[in-house]
């Protein structure tokens, strides 16, 4: 008679069982332990830096270079903290230690010179972060590259938004910006592109004098034709009100100076009087 521990007899362990037959409790503890973790850091670094960013506002110190860094220096940490947090909580398990090393390289320099099939993808990240140092072009900067001309709306890890005179996103691998011949209408001591802000109560309707100060822009005699035609930004609503922001390429530093009175001559005047 066979006994039932004879292996020809003995029933099977199902897929689910042998997969998970040698895994233990601690490691996946501690591998969602680090992904919490890092989603909380990243959460955090998030807030701070969007609290920089409205701390420049309030203050008129954000300049162009600033939001640059500031936009390309948050993503480079978040990048940084998944990656690692990634690799420590693979290197938990013995069968995935090979790959948890091979993760943690790839954050190195080493990393970035191996794998030739994400040469492209690792190019643009370093072009990224050359961008955020040398800055040959900012967030807001009137640029022309390969005939298509608009303003830098965002500069992400791997590529740059610029946004045309007719609307449209034209998306831009950073490794080409890095690599292109721009033409940079800001650049310099001076720039020839207004960007006043006005500070709109509550008790006035922003849309009034948003068309306003598109009014005035588009009524300005120096007004560059050729360029991205004059817009008007919701920058911030709170309960002090609503703060605009009016972006328009003039065709010299001098005539920029002149619009930028003008509509902040022309929103004071709305304002006042409405208080009045």
């Amino acid at each position: 008679m066979l006994s039932s521990l004879d292996p020809v007899t003995a029933q099977k362990p199902s897929l689910w069982r042998a997969l998970t037959l040698d895994l233990e409790l601690r490691p996946l503890i501690t591998l969602a332990v680090l992904l919490g973790l890092a989603w909380l850091l990243t959460r955090f670094i998030n807030l701070g830096f969007k609290r920089v960013v409205e701390r420049h506002r309030q203050r008129g110190t954000l300049l162009p270079e600033t939001a640059t860094q500031l936009a390309l220096g948050r993503r480079l940490l978040t990048t940084v903290i998944w990656i690692t947090a990634a690799a420590i909580g693979l290197s938990q398990f013995p069968e995935l230690r090979v790959l948890s090393a091979g993760l943690l390289a790839s954050a190195g320099l080493s990393g970035l010179i191996v794998g030739f099939a994400a040469r492209s993808t690792l190019g643009n990240a370093i072009a990224g972060i050359t961008i955020s140092i040398a800055q040959p072009i900012r967030i807001g900067d009137d640029v022309e590259i390969k005939s298509e001309r608009g303003i830098v709306e965002d500069i992400h890890f791997t590529y740059t938004v610029l946004r045309l005179g007719d609307g449209r996103r034209l998306i831009i691998p950073n490794d080409m910006v890095a690599s292109e011949v721009i033409k940079n209408a800001t650049m310099g001591g001076v720039t020839r592109v207004a960007r006043p802000e006005v500070l709109v109560p509550p008790s006035l309707s922003p849309e009034t004098v948003r068309s306003a100060l598109l009014a005035v822009a588009n009524e300005h005699e120096q007004l560059d034709r050729a360029a991205t035609p004059p817009e008007v930004y919701y920058v911030r609503v709170d309960e002090r009100g609503t703060l605009l922001r009016l972006v328009a390429t003039c065709t010299d530093p001098a005539a920029a100076d002149r619009l930028v009175q003008k509509a902040l001559a022309r929103a004071a005047q709305m304002v006042f009087k409405r208080a009045l």
